[in-house]
């Protein structure tokens, strides 16, 4: 199983809000409730993780996370190229 390449979930019209209008919020168990399902549908499709990104300023969603069993893994670094910088390392080669 390839678990860097996207995934293509055959449910997914099931979690799409019907409009670009829509915002889906973290607040008043609305986190938990997403997680929950986001979690159920990976068991679903046997997938073995779920990742996602927290900033490390964020605190209260770090408790949060480390609350429900997630790990943290603080060696990791988001990288991103873009605007110039992703047109001139197209021609690096």
């Amino acid at each position: 199983m390839q678990l860097d390449l996207p995934v293509i979930d055959p449910e997914a019209e099931i979690f799409k809000s019907g409009s670009n209008d829509v915002v889906v919020a973290g607040r008043k168990g609305m986190g938990k409730i997403l997680l929950s399902a986001v979690a159920a549908q990976a068991v679903k499709m046997g997938y073995g993780r779920v990742e996602w990104v927290v900033l490390d300023w964020n605190v209260n969603a770090i408790k949060f996370y480390e609350e429900m069993g997630a790990k943290i893994l603080t060696e990791r670094r988001n990288c991103r190229l873009t605007g110039e910088a992703l047109e001139a390392y197209r021609d690096a080669i």
